[in-house]
């Protein structure tokens, strides 16, 4: 007899595979309790193997991450039939009650109830929400804006009444009713939209030389050649010069005049009538400034503020800081005072010394003590020195320093530059107002239309020293002339910014003085600058002290239907 081989041919390995299927299943029926024999005929006695995969070469699949995805689906399924099952049956049935448990009858709702409950929450709920969207306010008229502008285009969906072509008529209204001081509208000259539109566009200039560009002193012009005059030609020049800046001071000292400015090569200076912004003396403001000229007004004895400094040490006058305070309102205080304590204080003061000759006391050398000056005198220069060139270097002068200013910018030789393409040319001044040896300009006009998304757009553009008389006066001509609704943008000059900026400060200060206002006091300011060449109610807002009133803005604009301004 042959021995039994090890290996199995493929009907006994087959034979095997059945035989430990059907092992498998009888032992999993025996643990299972008894069926009915309705479920017993429905269960599968039989197992059928598909063999397609192998012979196909497919790649065998895992048979335990199939099982675990089906088993998590089934779970997945019966628990979710749980959730569903949202009775009092499945509550007992959780429980282990019985469930011979009455279900309740349905509660009836009243529909005209809920209706009204919904409505008054979603009037609540409308009433009480905050909306995100920005709402424009709307003013009557425009601020203030004491920085001079360099450029202001309109645009509107309808053409402006105004057009570059003036006749005869227009042209001689407007120059009579801006050098007049007149308004048109009650006289008799010419009342057209054109004919006030050039008299708005309308400002006064020293000096006028036609082949230079003395409005922006841009600092381009230092790296220009140098204009070629004779000393004599200068001197002529500054001579002139001279007589129109005293004539315009004079102006404002008598009220005749509201404003004007000095544009320097290097700052610009702004000097201002009593009365304007609830200011009841005159005040000069200049910005940029830089260490060196604070240093040179201090030498010349003018006693100035710096308002817009971040730090509290606003006034640096230093003359001013060592002035004694031993003046009658200080004696008067000291003599209601002990006159033993105010014996100690004299002594104490007649006890101090000298800090230098202490230190040398403790044995500090003189080399030691000049090192220490040194240093001190450095760090308070790059202190005084950070906000040089900044809108925070501007300086006011108030009052009675207000002519030793115009003494000082009167002598000083080097406004002037001596290179460059403006060498020898004294500043621009600029004016609302006639003065001596001031010439009468206009803004340079430039119509167009533009085309914004298939839309068209007329637009106008004026070029030039825009004063800041010369905006609300345009403003105002549009709206007499029922324009439609329009948006005017503006270029500003950078440096006079802070002219606007300081304004508002200087009204805070003036406001927090007074405990009631004065309103004896705002007339009669208003009614000495009468005769200034601004009409009365642009004169109003110029002589108010409401800060609100005074405001530096890139654009605007007018809704014809309500005539109101937004910014």
């Amino acid at each position: 007899m042959e021995p039994t081989s090890p290996w199995k041919t493929p009907n006994q390995v087959m034979q095997l595979h059945k035989l430990k299927r059907r092992k498998k299943a009888l032992q999993e029926r025996m643990k299972q309790p008894l069926k009915p024999p309705s479920e017993e005929s429905t269960a599968p006695n039989s197992t059928n193997l598909d063999f397609s995969r192998i012979i196909n070469g497919d790649k065998r699949k895992n048979p335990f991450s199939k099982f675990s995805a089906e088993s998590n689906k089934k779970q997945k399924l019966e628990s979710g039939r749980q959730i569903e099952e949202s009775s009092d049956n499945t509550l007992f049935a959780l429980l282990k009650l019985p469930t011979n448990v009455a279900d309740k009858p349905p509660v009836k709702v009243d529909t005209e109830k809920l209706s009204t409950f919904s409505n008054l929450l979603q009037k609540y709920t409308a009433d009480h929400t905050v909306e995100t969207k920005i709402v424009e306010e709307k003013h009557n008229h425009l601020p203030i804006d004491w920085a001079l502008r360099t450029k202001l285009r309109l645009m509107s969906a309808k053409p402006f009444a105004w057009t570059a072509t003036l006749k005869a008529s227009e042209e001689a209204s407007g120059i009579t009713g801006f050098v007049r001081c007149l308004d048109t509208s009650s006289l008799t000259l010419d009342t057209s939209p054109r004919a006030r539109f050039h008299q708005c566009c309308l400002y006064w200039q020293h000096p006028q030389l036609p082949w230079l560009q003395l409005f922006p002193r841009a600092a381009r012009h230092a790296a220009a050649p140098a204009l070629s005059l004779s000393t004599t030609q200068r001197e002529a020049l500054h001579r002139e010069w001279t007589e129109s800046f005293r004539s315009l001071f004079q102006l404002v000292r008598a009220l005749h005049c509201p404003y004007f400015y000095l544009c320097a090569n290097t700052f610009t200076c702004l000097f201002r009538a009593a009365g304007v912004c609830g200011v009841s003396e005159p005040c000069a403001l200049i910005a940029p400034t830089t260490r060196g000229f604070r240093q040179t007004l201090r030498q010349e004895d003018v006693e100035f503020t710096m308002p817009l400094r971040p730090d509290n040490k606003k006034r640096l006058n230093t003359s001013e800081e060592e002035r004694p305070k031993n003046s009658s309102t200080d004696s008067c205080y000291d003599t209601m005072e002990a006159k033993p304590a105010h014996d100690n204080q004299q002594a104490s003061s007649g006890d101090e010394e000298d800090p230098d000759q202490f230190l040398s006391q403790l044995g500090l050398e003189t080399e030691d003590l000049r090192r220490i000056n040194s240093a001190q005198a450095r760090i308070t220069q790059s202190a005084e020195s950070s906000v040089d060139s900044a809108a925070e270097s501007l300086v006011l002068v108030r009052g009675a320093e207000a002519q030793a200013l115009f003494n000082f910018l009167l002598n000083c030789r080097s406004l002037a530059s001596d290179t460059g393409a403006l060498a020898g040319v004294p500043p621009t001044l600029l004016a609302p107002t006639a003065f001596h040896g001031g010439a009468l300009q206009s803004l340079k006009f430039r119509e167009n239309t533009v085309h914004v998304e298939s839309k068209k757009y007329y637009s106008i553009e004026l070029r030039g020293p825009i004063l800041p008389s010369a905006v609300p006066a345009l403003c105002g001509a549009l709206r007499a002339s029922a324009a439609a609704s329009y948006s005017a943008t503006f270029a500003h000059l950078a440096p006079t910014l802070a002219f606007s900026w300081a304004a508002q400060a200087i009204a805070q200060e003036e406001t927090s003085k007074e405990k009631e206002p004065n309103h004896f006091t705002k007339a009669f300011n208003k009614e000495n600058l009468s005769d200034c060449g601004i009409n009365k109610d642009m004169l109003q807002l110029f002589c108010s002290s409401d800060p609100s009133l005074v405001k530096s803005i890139d654009s605007v604009k007018y809704d014809a239907e309500d005539e109101t301004y937004s910014w």
